[in-house]
């Protein structure tokens, strides 16, 4: 089984110039099939489509929620218009700005083997698939572990 067989050929995309109130608006909104809505993460694709970076929840989440606040133990406390002020700072910045340059992609043919080894090396839960320069699609950690469901359960379903 290879990567275009289990990658999913639906994504989401958001200019590197897009603000990153934008890029939350298409997280919440986006739609990856037609019964799941809404995802963790958006392609970063320049003007040519070209694939320049990555935003997740997590890189949005560490822009309002700053590490120095978790080191202080700042977030015990309850101040109020914080997190509110907090979003409203980070919503005018560039996607730019805030999303991993050092995407690690896959081409079509890389074997499942490959692709679990490399999703938990690098601790990353998903790998746009690229070939030619161009994404073509992405295998989400999700779909790897259904057909490993799929393999083992022979597709029963849930009890």
């Amino acid at each position: 089984m290879k990567a275009a067989d289990i990658m999913t050929k639906e994504f989401d995309t958001v200019l590197p110039s897009s603000t990153i109130k934008e890029a939350v608006s298409l997280l919440r909104c986006a739609k990856r099939g037609e019964d799941i809505k809404g995802v963790n993460a958006l392609m970063v694709m320049d003007e040519s489509g070209k694939l320049v970076g990555l935003i997740t929840m997590s890189h949005i989440l560490k822009a309002i929620i700053p590490f120095y606040m978790e080191m202080a133990h700042l977030s015990e406390f309850a101040w109020e218009g914080l997190f509110e002020r907090m979003c409203h700072k980070v919503q005018d910045r560039k996607v730019s700005e805030l999303m991993e340059r050092k995407v690690i992609t896959v081409d079509p043919d890389a074997n499942i083997f490959e692709i679990s080894e490399l999703m938990l090396k690098s601790r990353v839960r998903r790998l746009p698939v690229v070939e030619k320069d161009k994404v073509i699609g992405i295998v989400y950690r999700k779909e790897l572990f259904f057909k490993i469901v799929d393999t083992m359960l022979d597709k029963e379903g849930c009890r």
